[in-house]
């Protein structure tokens, strides 16, 4: 009997990629001792062995393997002559206590970008709530108080835009603990009006009633913020999507951003326009960065943030095959109006 090209894996994951059998793991357990052992195989210079296996006790292998990566050796892609593969050798020069030092780096950049998100996040819930909730109590349960094309928007599993998230809204409602979603059941037949309902929400769901707000409601938060509803959207979605990975402990100083922030006329937010001029300011951290600064100096004028994002990056830990650059934040970058 032929043997299927694509066998279940768990949780009905393939074991195979293309048709191609892949072979099962078999990688063994190893000791922290051992775990060492074989970075330094691999060519990373160890220079305190005890510390390394602390550091190696107390954040694991697997995280920290994310900030080694830098300094491993590419070599070219024998079916790609244009691309490269990292490969598990180090490159000469390449120290432990570096990916420590990038570690640590990272740690706290993503508590300086949630410490931003938070004030924008709840600066966000009382925009939506007030613009909607003046239309209605209940605005955010129905289309007719939306922008109807985004909201009936087909999703591809089915059903529309709306109802996709109008399931995460409520399930996120459910879920909660606070005690004032108690009260409001043991005194109230539900819906929660939006003034309540915000405060459940994440971040994630706030963005997209963000984008499906009716084009009045949107155009009048955006406003507040002196910028155009599209460019508002697209910056909520790149924080979103940064909030997601510091929230998740993942690495973020170099991290591709997937939702790229728009970039702005100059009439709107002139000191952002020069994110424009390098695709690469977009594509990593720094546009997420000079975005998170507007939003926080819009919403608190005396804020200290920028100031403290900015000594954050012109502190970056010094070492071989890692540099600011990486992430988007490119030469000249701290003269630049957002950060003074």
């Amino acid at each position: 009997m032929a043997v299927p090209a694509v066998a279940a894996g768990i949780k009905g994951r393939p074991s195979s990629y293309l048709g191609r059998m892949l072979p099962p793991y078999t990688k063994p357990h190893l000791s922290f001792a051992d775990q060492l052992a074989l970075l330094v195989q691999r060519g990373l210079v160890v220079t305190d062995p005890a510390r390394a296996i602390l550091h190696l006790q107390r954040i694991g292998y697997g995280r920290l393997t994310p900030y080694w990566q830098p300094f491993q050796q590419l070599v070219p892609d024998p079916n790609d002559a244009t691309r490269t593969i990292r490969t598990e050798q180090f490159r000469p020069g390449a120290e432990f206590r570096h990916a420590v030092d990038l570690y640590l780096f990272d740690k706290q950049l993503r508590l300086l970008f949630l410490d931003a998100i938070e004030r924008i996040e709840v600066a966000l819930r009382v925009d939506l709530a007030h613009a909607l909730g003046k239309r209605d109590p209940f605005a955010h349960r129905s289309t007719a108080f939306l922008d109807a094309r985004r909201a009936n928007h087909a999703m591809p599993g089915g059903g529309t835009r709306h109802q996709s998230w109008l399931a995460k809204a409520d399930g996120a409602i459910a879920r909660s603990k606070d005690d004032w979603i108690k009260e409001f059941y043991a005194t109230y037949s539900p819906p929660v009006p939006i003034w309540m309902a915000v405060e459940a929400w994440d971040f994630g769901t706030l963005s997209w009633l963000l984008e499906m707000a009716h084009p009045n409601d949107r155009a009048a938060i955006a406003k507040r913020y002196g910028l155009l509803p599209n460019t508002l959207v697209s910056w909520i979605k790149t924080l979103a999507f940064v909030r997601n990975i510091s929230a998740h402990h993942a690495r973020l100083w170099n991290a591709g951003i997937i939702n790229q922030p728009l970039v702005p006329k100059p009439f709107e937010a002139p000191q952002l326009v020069h994110i424009g001029s390098d695709l690469h300011r977009r594509t990593r951290v720094y546009g997420a960065a000079v975005v998170a600064s507007y939003f926080v100096g819009r919403i608190n004028p005396g804020t200290s943030w920028p100031a403290r994002m900015k000594g954050h990056w012109q502190a970056f830990p010094a070492m071989p095959f890692a540099s600011p650059i990486q992430g988007g934040f490119l030469a000249g970058w701290d003269a630049e109006a957002i950060w003074a």
